[in-house]
């Protein structure tokens, strides 16, 4: 009883901790995000550049056909293949270029398998379509959870390396004597084929995930190719490769506990995690710390979830000395999850207020709430063991909740994690655009009573003046610190392109010319003096 109050004291004051490292947290990169380009966004030159060179915050893979060249009529133009060294990507120009306005649009892939795109311009000759100061991030550093099909996969890979790590930890070191058990053999395969088969899955349905193609393509030779390229999809191959070995040493799940097999198979495990952790966030920052944090996370998931549900499906024939020793490695593994989910969290969120609006933020509070959840069930089943008595109707419930744990992981490990300080919440209507001539008003809400007015006066392609105005919920100007604005046009190919507003008497306000017309999205970032930063979209359609 008193081990079981020291257990909840120790956990809660991890999570205490949890959060008070989060408030505390230095900004870590979570994702790649172009630092600097040549030439500089919004630089007018006088001859055509041989090349186009681009630096990222870590090391990138290159996407085919992610780099456009766009003239000032949207067309693509036909240009030399880049290449790239680590966080350095060299793009040769055409010898022909014009005098003239170009967009050049990026898309490219993060060392943790997450793409990532933006777009930045340059003139020959003559002013480019913008002259912004900054280099353009990432378009998608506000980017949802990844499609469907990526999250499942991931999920399918979860769940396998839980099977068939729950029973080989299980056997090991908890109840040898189950090693007969036929529905521990099948849970073990289980475990082992889905584990390469979703592996598989998971290097087919990256091509079109990482390219923005559709989901048919994901047999497309070129796209598999390239995917097999990055460092994402060498990690997952050696999975697959590591999978085939556990079962050859594992295929009959008794030979686990024999000579050398037993001291074989948690290494392989242990291996089949790190793959796991450097096809995801472990492997964004490109440092062995990480990588192990990540990887030792997956790892003692794996072995909790997967150790309930072999408790689970053999039932009330647990010996008592075997649900003893499986609440020992239970806790142990629940600490080094804990302790690794606080590294995390310092690595992916740097304000606390980014746990409330963004999505990363939220996903992460329900894995704190299913964790919570999980514990007191294990608190309860330790209670029930102490009293000789059967813990199997709490047991499942633990499963249960930690199987959601893994769920929510899951769309974690596809989630974008949030910028320094910008955190997406966006409510009420949305790119309502009220034309006046060749005017454009877009109202866009910041979810809070506040509004930011958006006016492009015109609204052509032969220049405008942006003006941005955010109001209280009673109309009056609301006191803010800072207003970013982000433009971009997905469907013609264009990434965010970052226009610096200036304040004047109260208006937000900057010179942009629209390379190309059609509808345009507005991404803007509204802080104040709380450090509070919402971020916001619209959408204005821009004529010729």
């Amino acid at each position: 009883m008193r081990r079981s109050r020291r257990l909840v004291r120790l956990l809660l004051a991890a999570l205490a901790l949890a959060f008070s490292a989060i408030t505390l947290a230095t900004p870590a990169w979570a994702h790649a995000e172009l630092v600097s380009s040549t030439p500089a966004n919004g630089t007018r030159l006088e001859v055509a550049p041989r090349s186009v060179e681009l630096t990222f915050t870590e090391s990138v893979d290159l996407v085919d056909g992610g780099l456009r060249l766009l003239d000032s009529t949207g067309a693509t133009l036909a240009t030399p293949e880049p290449v790239k060294a680590g966080h350095w990507v060299s793009w040769p120009m055409p010898s022909s270029l014009a005098k003239g306005a170009y967009v050049v649009t990026w898309r490219v892939v993060s060392s943790d398998g997450h793409p990532v795109d933006g777009a930045f311009t340059f003139g020959i000759g003559a002013a480019p379509p913008a002259l912004p100061d900054a280099v353009g991030a990432s378009s998608s550093a506000q980017a949802s959870t990844a499609p469907a099909y990526v999250v499942l996969a991931r999920l399918g890979g979860y769940l396998s390396l839980a099977a068939f790590a729950g029973v080989a930890a299980f056997l090991l070191w908890c109840g040898p004597g189950a090693r007969h058990d036929p529905t521990l053999q099948r849970m073990a395969r289980a475990g082992i084929v889905g584990g390469a088969v979703f592996a598989v899955a998971s290097l087919l349905v990256q091509g079109p995930y990482a390219a923005a193609r559709p989901l048919a393509d994901l047999l497309d030779p070129q796209l598999v190719r390239g995917t097999l390229g990055t460092s994402f999809g060498m990690a997952t191959l050696w999975r697959v490769a590591l999978y085939g070995v556990l079962a050859a040493l594992a295929w009959r799940v008794p030979a686990i506990t024999d000579g050398a097999r037993r001291r074989l198979v948690p290494v392989v495990t242990a291996g089949v995690a790190v793959t796991i952790a450097a096809s995801g966030h472990g492997a964004a920052s490109g440092a062995p710390l990480d990588l192990a944090v990540v990887a030792v996370h997956a790892l003692t998931a794996a072995v909790w979830v997967g150790g309930l549900v072999v408790l689970v499906v053999v039932g009330r024939s647990v010996e008592r000395r075997a649900l003893l020793d499986f609440s020992r490695l239970a806790m142990v593994s629940v600490l080094a999850l804990v302790a690794t989910g606080v590294l995390n969290s310092l690595q992916h969120v740097h304000a606390i207020e980014q746990l409330f609006l963004t999505r990363y933020g939220l996903l992460l509070l329900g894995k704190l709430a299913l964790v919570a959840s999980a514990l007191a069930a294990a608190a309860v089943s330790r209670r029930q063991v102490a009293r000789s008595a059967s813990p199997l109707l709490s047991v499942r419930a633990e499963a249960l909740l930690t199987v959601g744990v893994l769920a929510v992981t899951a769309a974690l490990g596809t989630t974008t994690p949030p910028p320094t300080v910008a955190a997406a919440t966006v409510s009420g209507q949305q790119g309502v655009t009220s034309p006046v001539d060749a005017n454009r008003q877009v109202k866009i809400s910041l979810g809070d009573g506040r509004a930011a007015l958006l006016a492009v006066l015109p609204a052509t392609t032969r220049g405008s003046t942006l003006r941005v105005l955010v109001t209280t919920s009673t109309g009056a100007p609301a006191a803010v610190t800072s207003v970013a604005l982000q433009l971009g046009n997905p469907k013609r190919g264009v990434g965010a392109i970052p226009v610096p507003l200036v304040l004047r008497d109260g208006l937000w306000e900057a010179r942009y010319t629209f390379p190309l017309s059609g509808t345009w999205k507005a991404t803007l970032t509204v802080k104040d003096r709380s450090l509070r930063a919402v971020v916001a979209g619209g959408d204005v359609d821009i004529l010729p």
